[in-house]
């Protein structure tokens, strides 16, 4: 059960990566590979794009990396059990 939760904590992780890379290369959301990262990794981001949101940051949006840097922590916690 706990390797099923880390297999989702790494899949969303990837989700993430791809919906970050993908803003730079296809900014708008509407379209097939970034509307489906964004429907993904947009509600895992927002509670830190609240707190070090772009016009905090000089127009940088640092929630991806905050996100990923939690998703890990929680995957290296189940790791240990």
């Amino acid at each position: 059960m706990v390797g099923l939760f880390i297999t989702l904590l790494k899949l969303l992780e990837y989700a993430i990566i791809a919906d970050a890379v993908l803003s730079w290369i296809q900014p708008d959301k509407t379209h097939f590979p970034r509307s489906m990262t964004s429907e993904i990794a947009d509600p895992l981001c927002a509670p830190f794009r609240k707190l070090i949101g772009p016009e905090r940051t000089g127009g940088l949006d640092l929630s991806p990396i905050a996100t990923l840097i939690v998703l890990q922590i929680m995957r290296s916690m189940l790791m240990q059990r």
